[in-house]
């Protein structure tokens, strides 16, 4: 069995869309975090602008910038910033697709399989469910770790208290996303919220909230609800697990291997009336699950390993440049 690296100090460039408020989305910034405390060094190429030519623009940029500097690994994320890096002649490159890339468009799955299968010398994805989306054999499974020192559970009223939320006896259940993203699907929450039978009972939008709060949002609320339409590998359910918040999704990209048969979850088809008897059942649950128990595989020093392995074994290939 190979050996697990513990430790990485190489030079890492991180290649991402840095339309989300000049940064990479949370779930790439966490992971450059954690990278930093296994004592990688981490920089970012954000590629900014939005549409077609804002990626092939970042290409001579990106080109220039890698030949300025001294990199060991180029991880881009995302199927259009994987292959703005292959473009630029980055390497050694490994390239994360994230969910949009391959449940999308077309046109963008059609160019990530293509890449995937003969120009990215190693794509990581994050769940079965978009492996077999690409549908090509050499893509590693390695989903996004849980910070599970961050996320833990706290009591529900010094959640409430800390976010001023307020003691009251209402039923909260949260919709960890952004109402404007059509695959989040917040009509079909908002309706399903109008059949649950437990009253008083309020649906508490949040999104776009740093991260060191969200552990207080998931301890406040009695449930956190997901209505996608699909996702890779949704970090609001594994971080509600660690919470040991009860957890109501529709079966959106890893969620069943995460939330079957534990007690006070639901998997629901995305169906108003499926929904809000999943959100009555659990909180008929009264009380925390056993969540955290269920994704301690994922914790982050767990993921990081194999991060590190995945790095070396591109770090360990013959160069795959093409310039």
């Amino acid at each position: 069995m190979e050996e697990i690296p513990e430790s990485f100090t190489g030079k890492i460039l991180f290649v991402c869309s840095g339309n989300s408020h000049g940064r990479c989305t949370a779930a790439i910034e966490e992971q450059a975090r954690v990278l930093k405390g296994y004592g990688a060094e981490i920089h970012f190429f954000r590629i900014e602008g939005k549409g077609l030519m804002s990626y092939l623009s970042a290409i001579g940029k990106l080109r220039h910038y890698v030949d300025e500097h001294s990199f060991d690994l180029v991880h881009a994320h995302y199927g259009l910033s994987g292959m703005v890096a292959r473009l630029s002649g980055a390497h050694p490159l490994v390239v994360s697709l994230m969910g949009s890339d391959v449940f999308g468009a077309w046109w963008l799955r059609l160019g990530v399989r293509i890449f995937t299968k003969f120009f990215w010398p190693l794509t990581i994805v994050k769940s079965e469910e978009m492996a077999a989306k690409v549908g090509v054999r050499k893509v590693k499974i390695i989903p996004n770790g849980v910070d599970m020192e961050l996320f833990r559970e706290k009591p529900k009223a010094e959640a409430r208290q800390e976010l001023e939320m307020g003691l009251n006896s209402s039923f909260v259940v949260l919709w960890p996303a952004n109402p404007a993203r059509e695959v989040k699907n917040v009509s079909l929450a908002q309706t399903a919220m109008e059949r649950v039978e437990h009253s008083p009972c309020e649906l508490k939008m949040v999104f776009d909230r740093p991260t060191e709060m969200m552990p207080l949002y998931y301890n406040a609320a009695d449930v956190v609800l997901l209505t996608s339409k699909w996702e890779g590998s949704p970090n609001v359910v594994k971080e509600a697990l660690a919470c040991n918040t009860p957890v109501v999704s529709t079966p959106a990209g890893d969620v069943k291997k995460w939330l079957k048969n534990l007690e006070g979850c639901a998997i629901c088809a995305p169906e108003p009336g499926e929904i809000a008897a999943g959100i009555d059942k659990a909180l008929n649950h009264k009380g925390r699950i056993n969540g955290r128990e269920r994704i301690k595989e994922l914790d982050n020093r767990n993921i990081i390993k194999r991060l590190f392995s995945v790095y070396a074994e591109v770090m360990n290939s013959p160069s795959q440049g093409i310039r």
